[in-house]
């Protein structure tokens, strides 16, 4: 069991960037993370005018200045209905990227966090 577990702990820090290449992969990560965001923004954006989208055509067939027939009442109802699902699946979309982003954060300040760690001990020895 330790042997294995020292496996899998030597796997892991093989993957970590050296302590030489800190600043580089800070800036690595601060580019990824601004990536990111802007596609969590843009999620948002999406989510936001399937919805209003939704709202809007709902408005129509309810209050709109003209009286649509039967058909094209019915067709506004199941456009708007599909602009609904469609924002609300954006918008569970958004919620699950934005906690995958958050948790991606916090992994990248741990892995910041051990190359100065190592940098700190490397500079001691």
């Amino acid at each position: 069991m330790s042997q294995q577990t020292n496996d899998l702990r030597e796997r892991l820090l093989a993957a970590l960037p050296q302590p030489e290449n800190l600043a580089a992969y800070r800036d690595e990560t601060a580019t990824l993370l601004a990536k990111h965001a802007r596609a969590l923004r843009w999620d948002k954006i999406t989510a936001g005018m399937f919805a209003f989208l939704a709202v809007a055509l709902a408005f129509l067939w309810n209050h709109g200045p003209w009286r649509p027939g039967t058909l094209a009442l019915h067709g506004l109802q199941v456009v708007s209905g599909l602009f609904f699902f469609m924002g609300m699946i954006y918008f569970l979309r958004h919620e699950i990227y934005a906690i995958q982003i958050a948790t991606l954060k916090e992994i990248k300040q741990v892995q910041l966090q051990i190359l100065e760690l190592q940098g700190s001990l490397r500079k001691e020895q």
